[in-house]
């Protein structure tokens, strides 16, 4: 059985580019932490840092690859090119329930 989708309002006094924003930030920082973590176990004596190494690599691109789709949806907000979630509560024949 598939869950229903659902949508969470967004705080009240910020926008869908300041909550973008703020998370694009969150990332990027993430994103630092783990380059110098990726620095640190290159160069470590322990004998599987290098391993570590590459997989922080990897995080560290996988956040990067985040960072720019959030920018995008950014962009194609702005452009109006994005909409509003739909409204469920109108059209509830998705719900599988029989009144």
């Amino acid at each position: 059985m598939a869950e229903k989708e659902t949508y969470e309002s967004l705080p009240a006094g910020r926008s869908l580019e300041e909550l973008i924003e703020a998370e694009r930030t969150n990332l990027m920082q993430v994103q630092g932490m783990a380059r110098v973590l990726y620095d640190v176990l290159l160069y470590s004596d322990d004998d599987d840092g290098t391993m570590h190494a590459d997989l922080t690599k990897v995080i560290a691109r996988l956040i990067a690859e985040s960072v720019d789709a959030l920018e995008k949806i950014v962009r194609r907000f702005k452009a109006g090119e994005l909409s509003p979630p739909p409204n469920k509560s109108s059209d509830d024949s998705d719900s599988g329930s029989s009144t």
